[in-house]
């Protein structure tokens, strides 16, 4: 018979959780605000006949919505550091306000673009439009920021409700004293 060995999987340290559930909508928001950023710079649509792109048969994402989504970018930047900062909740709801937006732009503005070949499928009959990297890009980008911005929403009201606690007990006991 295999005796079996008893295996007990150490937990980490209540400060290293801590640190991790404080710094993860930070990581996610400066991930989200660098996608978006580079999707507004990198190519949103690629028109190719047959194997070949034709003179413009590429479209950048900031010249296809009028680079909303890198003012979205900064808005969602300003407001997470207030939200960071300033432990404010109007700002934490705010970057995810902005989130949503971005993802509107993504899915109704961008998304039904992706395959329209415009002048070019006119020009040539075996011309395909596609998405390509900058679609992707603002993409995760903006869920990424939707997400993130939960997050921090989420932190911002645990705090709050720490420090209500906190108050309480003050008053408590000034109270029983």
């Amino acid at each position: 018979m295999a005796r079996s060995i008893p295996i007990s999987i150490p937990r980490p340290p209540d400060a290293l959780v801590a640190a991790v559930v404080r710094l993860a909508p930070v990581v996610l928001l400066l991930a989200a605000l660098a996608a978006l950023v580079a999707a507004e710079f990198s190519t949103l649509r690629e028109i190719k006949a047959v194997t070949v792109v034709p003179e413009g048969g590429t479209t950048s994402g900031g010249s296809h919505h009028g680079y909303a989504l890198l003012v979205i970018a900064v808005a969602a930047a300003v407001m997470a550091f207030g939200a960071l900062r300033g432990d404010s909740r109007p700002a934490a709801l705010a970057v995810v306000a902005l989130g949503l937006a971005a993802l509107l732009i993504v899915l109704v503005i961008d998304l039904p673009s992706l395959d329209d070949t415009g002048l070019i499928g006119r020009t040539y009959d075996l011309a395909e439009a596609r998405p390509s990297t900058g679609f992707w890009l603002e993409l995760a980008g903006a869920i990424a920021l939707v997400a993130g911005g939960l997050l921090l929403l989420r932190s911002r009201v645990v705090l709050a409700r720490d420090r209500s606690k906190e108050r309480e007990r003050r008053r408590q006991a000034i109270t029983e004293s």
